[in-house]
């Protein structure tokens, strides 16, 4: 029996809290950190569920229905080695976009520095003839 009731959560729901919580992990820049941390604590998901059930559970419902639902929600997300996955593989989606923003922008700098750096290098259009100007 789950906080939310006796079913199991719907794979659109279970999605939709792994991308809210990818989006908030990026949001403060600790992609790697949380990559690094999932990595290492994947193999011990199952444990780490029962404990947080254990000591968490009975702290849950003195914080409201919220926190309760909400808490139960994330137990059970992450008890589940694929959960935990797909949580890492989002955060490493995340962080390739945002690398590859970051080249194009930094491209787009170096080649507005260089257009700058060295000006105008002739007044003439690929069109004209050098020659018909004098």
């Amino acid at each position: 029996m789950y906080a939310w009731g006796d079913s199991e959560l719907p794979e659109e729901e279970i999605d939709r809290i792994l991308q809210a919580a990818a989006k908030k992990i990026h949001a403060y820049g600790m992609d790697l950190v949380a990559i690094l941390t999932l990595e290492t604590i994947k193999p011990l998901t199952n444990i780490g569920g029962e404990i947080g059930r254990m000591l968490l559970s009975p702290i849950l419902p003195a914080l409201g229905p919220d926190y309760n639902m909400m808490g139960d929600k994330l137990i059970y997300i992450f008890e589940n080695k694929k959960n935990v996955e797909k949580l890492i593989m989002t955060l490493e989606e995340m962080t390739r976009v945002d690398e590859e923003k970051k080249a194009e922008k930094k491209a787009q700098q170096k080649a507005l520095n260089e257009k700058k750096k060295h000006g105008p290098e002739d007044e003439t259009t690929p069109d004209e003839d050098p020659a018909d100007l004098e």
